[in-house]
């Protein structure tokens, strides 16, 4: 089992809640998705595909202007990303502790939150998963730093109310 699979999957996934648009249902449906995909990687299993899904044709007009697109996205960011720290980044107990903080970044993004707040757990779990792709330090720490601020941030919005983190903010 190769976790930069997982990675892969839930970066695509992240980037599409990054903008503060509300996307209901698919959210939901989204979270689940990264949710199994962190368990299922802190087990060390594979991706689960649906076979109707697997057994699909994909377009190929379409994907080869997604995969254009995404590579010069790529090009532009290799200059930050990089191995960084394999020692630790790629130690089976690190891949299994990403793994829940996917996972809990899916629960976050699934979860049924106001409007406008999938972005801070959805920029956690791209860097999250940057880093396991690349096996980077720097990306993963910056990724849990993310996921801890997400948490305060959630913890303060259960506590306070929407109004209340708003007029705290302002």
């Amino acid at each position: 089992m190769n976790p930069r699979d997982h990675a892969l999957l839930t970066a695509v996934l992240a980037i599409c809640f990054l903008p503060p648009i509300p996307l209901p249902g698919i959210s939901t449906v989204c979270g689940c998705v990264i949710v199994i995909a962190g368990v299922r990687m802190t087990w060390g299993l594979p991706p689960w595909i649906p076979r109707r899904w697997r057994e699909r044709p994909l377009p190929g007009r379409s994907l080869v202007r997604v995969f254009w697109s995404m590579a010069a996205v790529m090009l532009k960011l290799e200059v930050m990303i990089r191995p960084r720290g394999r020692l630790i980044s790629a130690h089976p107990w690190t891949l299994k502790a990403n793994g829940l903080a996917i996972a809990l970044c899916g629960l976050l993004i699934g979860g049924p939150l106001p409007p406008g707040s999938n972005p801070p757990p959805a920029f956690a779990l791209l860097l999250l998963s940057i880093g396991t792709l690349e096996e980077d330090l720097l990306f993963l720490g910056l990724g849990y730093g993310a996921l801890a601020g997400t948490l305060v941030l959630f913890a303060r919005l259960g506590a306070m109310g929407w109004s209340g983190l708003r007029a705290l903010l302002a």
